[in-house]
């Protein structure tokens, strides 16, 4: 039986968007409401150790094995071999991850949704966003690219 092998990238560019609808989808549920988020940030957000971390943290905690398993001549046809999801959620002030959302859920299998969402709820805080020092909550984006050869 063919076993596809699978490699994950990860986009070092961070960007930062303003319009984002999202529900909780965390452990520790929040519900946070888009008017209490800022908007313009003198520092973004980042994940602590920066992109080397950010890659470390996704090889540990990203497990694949089911969209691999799935991965018949069907998904490939609709999903390819070269799947980017696109992360949305909130960094709050103390750096906690909340209201994680897959924009482009279309365009990805379900298993990847699913893998993708479960390490992200296993993210550790990262740090928050700087407005005059303080820091602040705000909406972040982040692409998650698997390659499954």
């Amino acid at each position: 039986m063919y076993s596809p092998k699978f490699k994950i990238t990860v986009s070092t560019v961070l960007l930062f968007i303003v319009c984002l609808t999202s529900r909780a989808q965390t452990a520790a549920v929040r519900n946070i409401p888009a008017d209490s988020l800022a908007q313009k940030v003198d520092d973004f957000p980042y994940f602590k150790g920066g992109v080397v971390a950010w890659s470390r943290f996704l090889q540990n905690n990203l497990d694949l094995t089911r969209t691999v398993g799935a991965m018949d001549s069907v998904a490939y046809a609709k999903y390819g071999s070269k799947q980017t999801a696109i992360l949305n959620f909130i960094v709050c002030e103390d750096g906690a991850i909340c209201n994680i959302e897959i924009e482009n859920r279309e365009k990805v299998s379900p298993e990847f949704a699913k893998a993708v969402l479960a390490a992200m709820r296993k993210s550790p805080q990262w740090m928050p966003a700087l407005v005059k020092g303080k820091p602040v909550k705000t909406k972040f984006r982040q692409p998650v690219v698997a390659v499954i050869e």
